[in-house]
């Protein structure tokens, strides 16, 4: 009786989640947020963050007015919480601080072509 249960809750909070993420995909103005659940287990978090609320987006800004740089992610990189990470963790960090860098690369390179 308890595993039907169990595997009922389990089910709807499955399909809650995949709805969640195929709601995020149609948003291409809107920003997709990971949570962090556990050392396995990542979540897809909705929000109406814009592109200009992300916190990079000054330093990543910055960077792109410099013109060449050798390593933009070193320079995105926060070294306190990198250096707290195990190997695996820190590969995903550097991971999501490359797609994020260029989501907002691509987002100013946009924003110059609708000028020019």
């Amino acid at each position: 009786m308890q595993n039907n249960a169990l595997k009922m809750l389990a089910q709807k909070a499955k399909k809650r989640l995949s709805s969640a993420g195929q709601t995020i995909k149609t948003q291409s103005e809107k920003v997709t947020t990971s949570a962090y659940l556990s050392q396995t287990t990542y979540a897809i978090v909705a929000n109406k963050q814009l592109i200009e609320e992300d916190p990079l987006y000054d330093k990543v800004k910055k960077i792109l007015e410099k013109g060449d740089v050798y390593n933009p992610l070193a320079e995105l990189t926060d070294y306190s919480v990198f250096n707290s990470l195990n190997s695996a963790e820190k590969e995903r960090y550097i991971i999501n601080m490359a797609r994020k860098y260029n989501e907002l690369k691509d987002y100013f390179l946009a924003q110059e072509n609708k000028v020019s």
